[in-house]
């Protein structure tokens, strides 16, 4: 039996500056409720902004995304969830959840919950003379 590789381990280390954490290995549903826990102490622990260093994962699952994305939500204004850097494939799977990056790296939904913009998104027609 081999042990999994470093690569494969879900790493979620707690950093106090900039204050949030860093995601590293593979975040898939066993470590689901970890991630939860950690994100509940960023939240409550950092004052401002709460930072993501999502540039160390391998893989990460829709779900561990959707725990990120109900922080970023479940945050008072004017504080924001800042990720950076951010892999590509998490890039991805954010605008399928309905989130994108936005300026400053911030983690916001799109106006309509969607990635792409949709009809209530879009500007009405003009007239026909």
């Amino acid at each position: 039996m081999t042990s999994p590789s470093s690569d494969s381990v879900a790493r979620i280390t707690l950093m106090v500056h900039p204050c949030g954490l860093r995601l590293g290995g593979e975040i898939d549903r066993s470590a689901h409720s970890r991630l939860a826990r950690a994100l509940a102490w960023a939240v409550a622990v950092c004052s401002g902004d709460v930072r993501l260093d999502l540039g160390g994962l391998h893989f990460i699952d829709a779900g561990a995304l959707r725990l990120i994305g109900q922080a970023a939500t479940g945050l008072p204004a004017p504080r924001r969830l800042i990720v950076d850097p951010v892999p590509p494939l998490a890039r991805r799977l954010l605008g399928v959840l309905g989130w994108q990056v936005g300026q400053g790296n911030r983690l916001c939904p799109a106006r309509n919950g969607h990635a792409r913009p949709g009809p209530k998104d879009a500007s009405p027609p003009e007239p026909i003379p």
